[in-house]
């Protein structure tokens, strides 16, 4: 049985990358592994799949109503645990993601990742969305759609604002800490990558991952990829990110993690909606910044 996930509840400082890592026991036939629910109005975009080697597994998306709109032919082909596939694609409604298996498998590993956005005038008219009166009115004043058909949108950077970038390497023999990142005052940390000296099976021990008293991610070592690779996410604490290690089975646990920090921008605090201060305030109008971040071309 596949997992509802509602970003909603785990997404806090939008754009984040969040990153599912749990194994599925598959049934012969058709097996639903995740489903996407109640996002809208935001804007989801998948990316970072990587399978384990299974000769015979297809892999589809359904997305926004078109069934297998996304479809992997063979999971013995693809390039491992290790590595992502070259794939890419976005939902703006719903997204449901299957494996078909011709026998049953149990504890198959699978992971990928998913950007969440905030859906500004300028996404809205990349991917065909209904525009307000007052994204009319920005699209208008930044010439959003002559700006639209010249050029071509610049990718989104997943550790965009990391300034200095910190690893961490621990050992744990049973539950406990693995990292606890307090955030400077005027700083925001963005978790990058955790990985692993991958266990041999599944549910031994778990990753969890909380920043700023949201429970965010929930992970199985046995689908990360190993010490020797990144496993790029992006979540943004302001106040502390803490990432703990539940052990399920004794033994040892080898985890990495890389983590930025970066200074707490004005963009950032409009983008959020934080508070600002009177100099906040002022470079804001000044720089038009209010308009701009809403319309999606800060």
């Amino acid at each position: 049985m596949g997992t509802e996930i509602d970003v909603r509840k785990v997404v806090k400082y939008p754009p984040e990358a969040l990153v599912s890592a749990i194994p599925v026991d598959l049934t012969a036939g058709d097996n639903k592994v995740a489903e996407y629910v109640v996002f809208s109005p935001r804007i989801l975009v998948f990316q970072g799949f990587s399978f384990s080697r299974v000769d015979g597994l297809n892999f589809y998306a359904n997305v926004d109503g078109f069934a297998k709109a996304v479809n992997l032919d063979n999971l013995g082909a693809v390039k491992g645990l290790d590595y992502e596939e070259d794939l890419k694609f976005p939902a703006v409604k719903s997204c449901t993601l299957k494996i078909y298996a011709p026998t049953a498998v149990s504890g198959y590993q699978l992971r990928h990742r998913v950007i969440v956005f905030e859906p500004t005038t300028v996404l809205k008219l990349l991917f065909g969305l209904e525009l307000t009166h007052r994204d009319r009115e920005l699209a208008k004043k930044y010439g959003l759609e002559e700006l639209l058909k010249a050029t071509i949108a610049k990718p989104f950077e997943l550790w965009g604002g990391v300034e200095k970038i910190f690893t961490m390497t621990e050992k744990l023999s049973s539950s406990g800490n693995i990292a606890r990142i307090v955030v400077p005052e005027g700083y925001k940390a963005i978790l990058m990558s955790i990985s692993v000296l991958r266990p041999d099976s599944a549910g031994k021990a778990y990753i969890d991952v909380s920043r700023d008293d949201v429970e965010t991610l929930h992970l199985d070592p046995y689908c990360l990829a190993n010490l020797s690779y990144n496993v790029p996410m992006r979540v943004v604490g302001l106040d502390k990110i803490v990432i703990d290690l539940d052990v399920r089975v004794s033994g040892d646990y080898y985890v990495r993690v890389v983590y930025g920090l970066g200074k707490l921008t004005v963009r950032e605090k409009i983008m959020w909606k934080l508070g600002l201060s009177d100099e906040e305030k002022r470079v804001a109008e000044s720089l038009d910044l209010y308009d701009r971040v809403e319309a999606g071309v800060e």
